[in-house]
């Protein structure tokens, strides 16, 4: 992001998470919620401990604050959540397990399929949309989609990388069904 965007975004008022720029940074987002929660904290302080102020001083919080907050904070989770099936994917990707994700989450190891088969039929959707509408497409390609999908179908304790390696034979021979030894 350029200082420009930045100075932008800093001049920005906020009434509503739609106000927030797609692809604003989250910490672009807290340091303006931090701003506006410096300014309602000082509503708490009796009159008599407030310092003289300073031209560059933080004045005294009010509605339009307490709103911003508000909008800034569905933003930020709005964000967050957006980004929670990506990560489930990439952590799967990466070698972990369904019961490592789902531990990670603090959620069961089926509530993070949902979360990554939403994730999935979410960003298939926006392609399909995309294509649709003749605009160069974004979100998973029919071949991302089902790779997705294929990593529901991981026992809770297998891995990507295990499930992707060939099984060998007592003979060691690539493809042929599995011995047990």
């Amino acid at each position: 992001m350029t200082t420009d965007r930045h100075g932008d975004w800093t001049r920005l008022e906020v009434h509503c998470p739609d106000d927030v720029p797609a692809a604003t940074p989250l910490s672009w987002q807290i340091e303006k919620v931090s701003h506006h929660e410096d300014r309602l904290f000082r509503n708490r302080m009796p009159a008599r401990r407030m310092p003289a102020r300073r031209p560059d001083e933080v004045g005294r919080g009010d509605a339009d604050d307490a709103l911003a907050v508000l909008a800034l904070r569905e933003s930020i989770r709005r964000d967050v959540e957006c980004g929670r099936g990506n990560r489930v994917q990439e952590a799967l990707e990466l070698g972990a397990t369904w019961r490592q994700v789902a531990f990670a989450l603090d959620v069961t190891p089926q509530e993070a399929r949902r979360i990554l088969r939403g994730h999935a039929e979410g960003q298939r959707g926006m392609w399909l949309g995309y294509e649709q509408e003749g605009v160069r497409p974004f979100g998973f390609t029919f071949e991302q989609h089902a790779a997705a999908l294929a990593l529901c179908e991981l026992g809770d304790d297998e891995t990507a990388t295990a499930a992707a390696r060939p099984r060998h034979t007592a003979g060691g021979a690539p493809g042929a069904p599995a011995t047990d030894s």
